[in-house]
């Protein structure tokens, strides 16, 4: 009995001397934890990093410049990116939430405006001439581009949507210029020779337009064949851009309180399993989600989003599903921190801005850089 307890005590005297020698994991150097962290790639190594001990979750993040990965999406294909140009460079940046800046020469689009984004493709419109309306698809990671006919010069269309893949038969482009009691509406797919037109004018006597003015305040967004509008209200407009769009129009009566019209300063709709879920930025800071109710009439708070993320740009919004729940309820916004390294998100639970990599919190949003001209796009 004896030399059995003598056998023990040596074994934990072998194992406290190794652990004196050789440290705890919590530990490690910070320049040792940084450079670990900025190897890794999906949401899931980065939470099962965070949760090892408090030393590794406040370990600083690495956030390096690099080519982008042509081909190799591997560390990208489980967030959308950032993208915005660099007025310096003339490169475009890819801002990944997690952890590198991306960047890309694409000489393609010099010179043009970025419409709108989704499924991985833009829609871009722009000349060699500033009265020049050429527009097309373009794909930055494939490089391939699908022209459109061009817009007539003397039309000032400003906010652009298109349902689904354009080299798909079913996608449909819209096109709006709207000034308050007037709308006028283009439509086109690809592979038709021009753009049908249409003028909407609110002035009219009718019980379809309850409205005397709309005011267009983010890019339009389909569900299912049918295009949504929401204006700086909080009012929403919606028609069949593939039927005729003016006896199509009707509005739901929703609208913002008068405090909320007053304080608000962006506003952006997106799509989620099929309903309408509205976001707004007021000048507090404070960011409201909002969807309507049963009889679309009113809207309601979405106090929790779920498993789900919202990504908000003025180039195209959506919303996807998070496999890791610690990512989930946040709004990824077109902000930067930390001399436009990384990207701010708006966390729904706290109410504050966070940024992934950085002990960064607050209430508002004042001292973050917004990046204006930017799209969040995700490699196909």
């Amino acid at each position: 009995m004896a030399e059995a307890l003598d056998e023990k005590e040596s074994m934990v005297k072998v194992f406290a001397d190794e652990e004196e020698n050789h440290g705890f994991w919590s530990d490690l150097p910070t320049e040792l934890l940084s450079s670990i962290r900025s190897c890794l790639v999906s949401e899931r190594d980065y939470y099962i990093f965070d949760i090892v001990c408090k030393s590794w979750k406040a370990s600083p993040n690495l956030r390096l410049q690099l080519q982008f990965p042509i081909g190799d999406y591997s560390r990208l294909h489980e967030s959308p990116l950032l993208m915005s140009i660099s007025k310096r460079s003339g490169r475009y940046n890819f801002f990944h939430p997690l952890h590198h800046t991306y960047y890309m020469d694409l000489p393609e689009l010099l010179n043009k405006k970025i419409l709108y984004s989704k499924d991985g493709w833009l829609l871009v419109m722009g000349g060699k001439f500033a009265k020049e309306k050429q527009v097309f698809f373009f794909n930055p990671f494939t490089r391939k581009k699908i022209d459109l006919p061009d817009l007539p010069p003397d039309t000032a269309f400003t906010k652009f949507s298109f349902s689904g893949l354009p080299t798909s038969k079913d996608c449909v482009v819209v096109g709006i210029m709207n000034l308050l009691s007037l709308m006028e509406i283009a439509v086109i797919k690809p592979g038709e020779d021009d753009w049908e037109i249409e003028d909407v004018d609110f002035r009219e006597s009718d019980e379809n337009y309850p409205v005397k003015k709309f005011c267009i305040s983010s890019n339009p967004i389909f569900v299912d064949k049918y295009c949504y509008c929401l204006d700086v209200d909080g009012k929403v407009a919606v028609f069949d851009p593939l039927d005729d769009c003016e006896n199509s129009l009707e509005f739901y009566g929703m609208r913002l309180s008068r405090r909320q019209r007053d304080s608000l300063i962006q506003s952006f709709m997106v799509e989620s399993d099929g309903e309408l879920i509205a976001i707004f930025l007021s000048s507090n800071g404070r960011i409201s989600v909002l969807k309507p109710d049963a009889s679309k009439k009113n809207w309601v708070n979405v106090e929790d989003l779920g498993d789900k993320v919202i990504y908000l740009s003025n180039g195209g919004s959506w919303v996807e599903k998070r496999r890791v729940s610690c990512n989930n309820n946040r709004i990824y916004l077109p902000m930067l921190y930390d001399n436009n390294k990384a990207v701010i998100f708006y966390d729904l639970k706290t109410q504050r801005y966070h940024c992934n990599g950085y002990d960064f919190s607050s209430t508002s949003f004042y001292h973050i850089k917004q990046i204006f001209h930017s799209v969040w796009i995700k490699p196909t």
